[in-house]
């Protein structure tokens, strides 16, 4: 019997060892609010309208697991939003779905610190009327991120809440939360003013093109005629000089045969 109790008994612990460790490493869904930035501002994004709130957030460990989603209408294309890095990494877990006539891209990205500002590259391609890339930023409710499960305490903690009903009241939550989901995708009058804001933009930039390029043609236009009075002025000196050195050699001429003319009269008179 004694025999028994201890080959049982470390067996016994090392399972309910085991147990509390995977608990301990199990994820927890959480559904957290975030904000939309310009990049190194606190103004909110035009591309604001297109991420989907909350965002899921999954404790894993020492890390979190946060899954975001940007919702686009048919107006703007098939997936015409591109995440290119999110917190200097590429985007996990790329998915693209429809939502009705709308069109999702879910991604996710690890961190261990979801209270700092978050930063992301975009590329928005929306055929025939705006390509550009984009920085954003982004803030989650510091309020509502849960903490690392890095200790046994808080998975103990955690349990505790569930036995106090409190599961139910996160499920609800979750419910409302959800909702909310559905509901922040952009209008169709929130996509039209984008869609305009995105065509007088395009406008502006063939405008400076325009611009720039009657400029450079002006500027051309003007070299040429300079260069072009830069080479009648050269003929017309190259002329001049010209002239003036036939001058001066018919006057030499002249000078000389006046020189002689002049001599043999004087010889005449002498010899008379």
């Amino acid at each position: 019997m004694k025999t028994f109790k201890k080959i049982v008994g470390p067996m016994l612990l090392l399972i309910f060892a085991m147990i509390f460790y995977q608990h301990a490493v199990m994820a927890t869904d959480n559904n957290i609010n975030y904000d939309t930035y310009k990049y190194g501002t606190h103004q909110t994004s035009m591309a604001s309208t297109y991420y989907l709130r909350p965002a899921q957030v999954k404790t894993v460990g020492s890390k979190y697991l946060v899954t975001m989603t940007i919702r686009t209408k048919k107006a703007l294309g098939a997936w015409p939003v591109q995440v290119l890095s999110i917190d200097n990494q590429a985007p996990m877990n790329v998915q693209k779905t429809r939502h009705g006539s709308d069109y999702d891209y879910v991604y996710s990205f690890e961190t261990s610190d979801l209270s700092r500002i978050i930063s992301s590259k975009i590329k928005v391609d929306v055929p025939g009327v705006y390509h550009a890339t984009h920085m954003l930023s982004f803030k989650f409710d510091s309020q509502a991120i849960p903490k690392l499960n890095s200790s046994a305490g808080t998975t103990t903690a955690k349990k505790a809440e569930k036995v106090d009903g409190k599961t139910q009241m996160s499920s609800q939550t979750n419910k409302g939360t959800k909702a909310e989901a559905k509901t922040a995708s952009p209008n169709d009058q929130e996509v039209a003013e984008l869609i305009l804001q995105a065509k007088k933009q395009a406008r502006e930039v063939k405008n400076r093109e325009l611009d720039l390029a009657r400029m450079k043609t002006n500027q051309n236009i003007k070299n040429r005629q300079a260069n072009e009075q830069n080479q009648k002025m050269f003929y017309y000196v190259i002329l001049g000089g010209s002239l003036s050195l036939v001058v001066l050699i018919v006057a030499a001429v002249f000078f000389v045969f006046g020189f002689k003319t002049a001599n043999g009269s004087k010889v005449s008179h002498e010899k008379a």
